[in-house]
């Protein structure tokens, strides 16, 4: 998955960093350029809070070694109570749980007050659907702001601000985290709005007013005023000051600030947007099947309109029921032919035209390298699904978007790669190449990111609600809760506090990834 050109901030404040004195300094390493053996600290010692989005973690003591990891904004994670170097890092780099070096510095703090720390010290919940709240830009453009802006400054960005009118709030529909799901991230019923879900307000409502809304955080915020940024001194920020998101741009708000009679809305970057930019974005709350009971084949109904048939003799006729667009439908294996159209039988003794579903069949025969409990993920790019195995017993099946251009050249075009692969990293979010959107707009934190291989990934996508047809560029895109069951499910363990890890060890022995026509 590649980065957005000039709109991630992470870049921006990387390279800001690489030029002051208080971070790591390039061609600096360790004696030997060995990596060090230290002691894991412990998870109950001090901690280590990351001012800037995606702090990187290196296996070393070193600018020069290899990033095995990053920390979002605000994140906490335990250090070694000092450092164990100053060599190119003038903070010292920390050995971090359960391994890696962070420098201190702009990047990093062993100062947990600092402001960011204490606006973002809310973690993003690894057990729902989507870890964020997200909102989508509506008017012609927002604006990102680096520091609480002044009147004089939001009417200079924001032109039309003083001929705007509040709206009445709206109320918002059930979505991806409205869906009750097991400890293991298995949905296990229809959506319901509770009265503590998030977004809903003291009168029971979700509304387009309280879902931006959060509730006070544990640590009072830092005194507000004209000029405030979150972002740390020595970064630097896109010139002068903001930046201008596109009408549709989707972006993740970790938390809120009142300021000036407005509510903003904080990034996980630090930067601040007005929420009444947004309009919220809940998420699609349909999802995939666990197979644990039914087992393949399955079938997902193709359109709206499909209607299960009943024979009597060679004679169908359509029922009155009608499935949901996109409805798992467990079959029995079953098919039969009349009149040249083919037919698959139901669990409950109906049939579906095979013009009408989309197919998962019943694998009867497995690629050589599947064995024992090896978990691996069997995507077909013809058919547009996923179906998750260990070993020979399949798991969980779902409907994907790939690239566009199916079954294409990916170096030449909108495609997936085929080949059979494994994942290498692993991102609570991470932004998305433009070019998945078609260049329309941006889009911020998608969650659950899996890489595979290079500017491959499978992410969940918040901001789409059809799946099953290939509309991206290079990634695989999944509904939130079945991005989040299978980056939940899937080999690579996220260390606690971190916020990505990637593979670090040759020969890693994680999940399989076998895309094919």
């Amino acid at each position: 998955m590649k980065s957005p050109p000039l709109t991630l901030l992470a870049a921006t404040l990387a390279v800001a960093g690489c030029a002051s004195g208080s971070n790591p300094q390039a061609g600096s390493d360790d004696e030997g350029g060995l990596i060090p053996q230290v002691p894991v600290p412990a998870a109950e010692g001090p901690k280590l809070v990351a001012l800037v989005h995606h702090t990187v973690v290196r296996d070393r003591p070193s600018a020069s070694g290899k990033a095995i990891g990053h920390l979002r904004a605000g994140g906490r994670v335990a250090r070694a109570a000092e450092p164990y170097s100053r060599k190119g890092c003038p903070g010292g780099w920390y050995p971090v749980r359960p391994r890696g070096f962070v420098c201190a510095g702009v990047e990093a703090s062993t100062d947990l007050d600092a402001p960011i720390a204490r606006v973002l010290a809310a973690e993003p919940s690894l057990e729902r659907a989507l870890p964020y709240r997200y909102g989508q830009v509506v008017g012609t453009t927002a604006v990102a702001y680096t520091e609480l802006p002044s009147a004089a400054e939001q009417q200079a960005a924001e032109p039309e601000l003083a001929k705007r009118k509040p709206g009445e709030p709206e109320p918002l529909g059930l979505g991806a985290n409205d869906v009750p799901l097991t400890d293991a991230g298995l949905p296990k019923g229809p959506p319901i709005l509770l009265p503590d879900a998030e977004g809903v307000g003291a009168d029971g409502r979700r509304t387009t007013e309280s879902f931006f809304a959060f509730p006070a955080p544990a640590a009072p915020a830092p005194p507000l005023a004209d000029g405030f940024s979150l972002l740390p001194k020595g970064t630097a920020a896109p010139a002068p000051g903001r930046q201008v998101l596109r009408r549709g741009s989707t972006v993740a708000i970790a938390g809120a600030l009142e300021h000036r009679t407005r509510r903003f809305g904080v990034l996980p970057d630090g930067r601040l947007v007005p929420t009444d930019q947004l309009r919220p974005l809940v998420g699609t709350s349909w999802h995939g099947i666990d197979l644990a009971e039914t087992g393949l084949p399955v079938a997902f109904a193709l359109r709206e309109g499909v209607r299960p048939r009943s024979f009597k003799g060679n004679k169908a006729e359509v029922l009155d029921d009608e499935y949901e667009p996109r409805e798992a439908i467990p079959l029995t294996g079953r098919f039969r032919t009349v009149d040249s159209i083919r037919y698959f039988c139901t669990r409950d003794e109906r049939w579906l035209r095979a013009k009408d579903i989309i197919l998962i069949p019943k694998r009867n025969k497995f690629p050589e390298w599947v064995a024992g409990g090896q978990k691996w993920l069997d995507i077909s790019l013809a058919n547009q699904t996923l179906t998750a195995f260990v070993g020979t017993k399949p798991v969980y099946a779902t409907l994907i978007s790939s690239g566009a251009d199916r079954l294409g050249d990916p170096a030449a075009g909108p495609a997936t790669v085929q080949g059979v692969f494994r994942v290498r990293g692993k991102h609570l979010t991470r932004d998305v190449d433009e070019r998945e959107v078609q260049q329309a707009f941006s889009v911020f934190e998608a969650p659950w990111a899996l890489d595979f291989a290079d500017g491959f990934s499978i992410t969940g996508s918040y901001w789409r609600s059809r799946f099953g047809e290939a509309q991206g560029y290079h990634n695989v895109s999944l509904a939130p809760i079945d991005a989040h069951w299978l980056w939940t499910w899937t080999e690579l363990q996220l260390p606690e506090g971190w916020h990505g890890v990637v593979v670090d060890e040759q020969g890693a022995e994680t999940t399989i990834v076998y895309t094919h026509k």
